[in-house]
């Protein structure tokens, strides 16, 4: 069997999580929002500090929430219904996969590794994880599903065998193997100022007043106290992967290579954001607050370029950090209390 739905498509590089739902979400509506404001309202641009002892590393970083948190907060801004299935085996994924398609609702999957998408130019060449694509079609005849990705205008074709291997790995702390995401929407959309005005404000509220001191920016205090003490509790190994851990998840996409050399913890782009709903809503205040986005993501850099000479063994500097992460909560509480203040919250 064989069935495709066609849907326009829009491409925004290192959105993937949120690019199917603004595909589906322009189609259906007709609101204009970019992917950059959907990751931005969803948790991306946020701060998570993990410590597990049964985890690898225990300790994590990671630049923005998790993925079910932000599929959460994009329920509360664009009022849509999302379910997450996850962890089932391949069959069982598949068989969601084809319910969504064969009921009109394209479905997103993940998390994928992109060694294995044949389309894709990292096949065969490199590892890049996790990836989520917005499936529109599949052909049992062929073995092959139909899909967009937020790096190309083309429709897509993935093999079952490579979508298989693609597929088979968990993410820890993230989201769990062969994850089929369905979404749909509410029936009487919010306005585009009306998600910007919820999205803004949650966002400031999640970051100044999180429910739990690891998160926001909280979290970032906390983590410039205990920072200089990870080598102290961490074997060598944990110590190095908790390293990597920070610096691979404040790079776009999430990965090591200094070639991409982002490692702002999608600073920039909330940045460059703001400069857009600035001169959309007229609202001047978000325009000088871009700034000061723009510099905690550099300070973000800076940690990071730390972190990556000392794994490469060029130098070391990690004294530098705690104060540096003192800086970035500094910047990030005064301009989020702004961004209350603009909405009178």
């Amino acid at each position: 069997m064989k069935n495709i739905i066609n849907l326009p498509h829009v491409v925004c590089k290192y959105t993937c999580m949120v690019n199917g739902i603004g595909d589906v979400y322009r189609f259906k509506t007709g609101q204009t929002f970019s992917d950059e404001f959907l990751m931005a309202v969803s948790g991306m641009a946020s701060f998570v500090y993990i410590k597990n002892k049964k985890a690898e590393p225990p300790f994590m970083v990671f630049w923005g929430q998790s993925i079910k948190n932000q599929y959460r907060n994009l329920e509360q801004v664009l009022g849509l219904k999302i379910k997450i299935t996850e962890g089932k085996s391949f069959n069982l994924a598949m068989k969601l996969l084809r319910e969504g398609i064969n009921s009109r609702n394209p479905v997103i999957i993940g998390p994928l590794d992109m060694f294995y998408l044949e389309y894709h130019e990292f096949f065969n060449k490199k590892h890049a994880f996790p990836h989520f694509v917005l499936v529109v079609g599949y052909d049992d005849n062929d073995r092959k599903i139909f899909l967009y990705d937020c790096d190309s205008a083309d429709l897509r074709k993935l093999s079952y065998e490579n979508l298989k291997i693609a597929w088979e790995k968990d993410e820890p702390g993230y989201i769990k193997k062969n994850a089929v995401i369905t979404f749909s929407l509410s029936d009487i959309p919010l306005s585009f100022d009306e998600s910007v005005k919820a999205g803004l404000i949650l966002k400031a509220s999640q970051m100044l007043n999180p429910p739990i001191k690891s998160l926001g920016v909280p979290g970032v205090r906390k983590l410039a106290v205990e920072f200089p003490d990870w080598e102290k509790f961490l074997g060598s190994n944990d110590y190095k992967m908790a390293l990597e851990n920070m610096a691979r998840y404040a790079n776009s996409p999430p990965t090591l290579s200094r070639a991409f050399n982002d490692f702002t913890g999608k600073r920039e782009d909330f940045s460059k954001l703001l400069k857009e709903l600035g001169t959309i809503t007229h609202e001047k205040r978000l325009l000088s607050l871009s700034e000061s986005f723009s510099t905690s993501g550099k300070l973000i850099r800076e940690i990071s370029l730390i972190i990556l000479d000392k794994l490469d063994g060029k130098s070391d500097r990690r004294k530098f950090i705690p104060q540096l992460l003192m800086k970035v909560a500094d910047i990030e509480e005064e301009a989020y209390g702004e961004i209350k203040g603009i909405y009178n919250e």
